[in-house]
């Protein structure tokens, strides 16, 4: 026989022996391999709670500062601070108190704020509270507030309250106040101070629009304190250009309220970042008011102020508030006339159209108003640059009054 006739049947052979055992294993499961390490689902962080809902007979004002802290070994409960500069925030929590029915004669709020407690926290602490108090809106809202000229921390906390209740804020209210020395012969000191200040509201806005758990920011600005924003907005819009960074987006509404800045200056070297990011920006301006006037004096008489008259910029919704007469100097009614902060209210509220009502009355900008900063949108009047909007304030007073008696003022 042949060696492949004897090949052939121990093939078979081997085949048959495998059948066999194949079958003999049939109806038995295969050993399974020893299980592996479990894998979780990655704990992910879980959105903070609303806080109590803002208390109006006694409203929470948060705050950072770059003001030097008075006592700084007394209780953080009981924090003061002074009118000069640290190199170091102190952040916090103003307790305040409100009566009056908010309806005073003519335009002007009959509202009487006071201070009752300042506290003192961290930063992380801080952050954390304003978390909670954001997440009483929808949107997660912050309001910031940033004062002028002339303010003490507590001056400064008191416009801020007037501000936030006159536009019924639920949000996280803040306050950034900057080391003014609250003297009105301190003008140059207080300009000084706002310039210095830049580094420190970048800092609290860098913290603020990169914290994942606050969504939508405004910011209102007063006098001076439009110095201190605009530098340090302009900064950051350039370094978030640079870096690809989007978190500069989540601030809204800009409003400039009478701002003591040189106009020049804004136009050429400001407007364009502001706009840069898409927020909606206000510029209240006012050809009656006098402590403008006197501020461009002091810069040498040919630098006119942003917030003194009207003139028309592209991109920008420019308001006239020249009827608006709630103090002798025609410029602190950011917190105090009704009219101005009914319409603060729509423009810190999205979706809210301001033009639709009789509040604001258009007018055609004249031609040596206009500045055409950048390619005029002749879909939207609001901020085309070719018109302005005057604010109607109907129940006006005859005058304002010092001590009583009336003042005749050339306006």
């Amino acid at each position: 026989m042949t060696t492949r006739a004897l090949r052939f049947p121990l093939l078979l052979a081997t085949s048959l022996v495998l059948l066999a055992l194949l079958s003999a294993c049939a109806g038995k499961s295969l050993p399974s391999s020893p299980p592996g390490p479990a894998v979780l689902a990655p704990v992910l962080p879980q959105p903070p709670q609303p806080s109590a809902p803002q208390n109006w007979f006694r409203p929470s004002l948060f705050y950072a500062t770059s003001r030097n802290v008075l006592d700084p070994g007394s209780p953080t409960r009981t924090a003061r601070y002074g009118g000069q500069r640290s190199r170091e925030t102190s952040y916090g929590e103003n307790r305040m108190t409100l009566s009056g029915t908010g309806a005073g004669a003519a335009d002007r709020m009959d509202v009487q704020v006071g201070l009752e407690r300042t506290s003192r926290v961290t930063r992380a602490g801080f952050l954390a509270e304003l978390e909670h108090a954001a997440a009483r809106t929808p949107g997660r809202e912050v309001l910031l507030f940033v004062h002028g000229f002339d303010n003490s921390f507590e001056d400064a906390a008191k416009t801020a309250t007037r501000v936030i209740h006159g536009v019924g804020f639920q949000g996280a209210a803040l306050m950034y106040s900057w080391p003014s020395e609250g003297s009105a012969t301190s003008y140059l000191a207080d300009r000084n101070n706002a310039y210095w200040a830049v580094h420190y509201l970048k800092q609290l806005l860098s913290d603020v629009v990169a914290d994942q758990w606050i969504g939508r920011v405004n910011v209102v600005v007063h006098s001076m304190g439009n110095e201190v924003f605009i530098r340090a907005y302009s900064e950051l819009a350039d370094e978030c250009a640079r870096a690809g960074n989007g978190d500069l987006k989540k601030i809204r509404n800009i409003v400039l309220a009478a701002p003591d800045v040189d106009r020049e200056i804004f136009l050429d070297q400001h407007a364009l970042k502001l706009m840069s990011q898409g927020a909606r920006i206000v510029l209240y301006a006012s050809r009656s008011d006098m402590a403008l006037a006197a501020s461009a004096l002091v810069q040498g008489g040919d630098y006119e102020r942003l917030g003194k008259n009207v003139v028309c910029i592209p991109g920008l919704s420019v308001t006239d508030v020249s009827n608006v007469r709630t103090d002798l100097f025609g410029h602190s009614w950011i917190g105090d006339s009704r009219a101005v902060l009914t319409d603060l209210r729509c423009v810190l509220t999205e979706g809210c159209n301001r033009y639709s009502g009789k509040l604001l009355q258009e007018y055609i900008c004249p031609a040596s108003a206009r500045y055409f900063l950048a390619a005029p949108d002749s879909q939207d009047r609001a901020t085309n640059g070719q018109s302005f909007w005057r604010l109607n304030v109907t129940d006006t007073a005859p005058g304002p009054t010092l001590g009583g008696y009336k003042i005749s003022l050339p306006w």
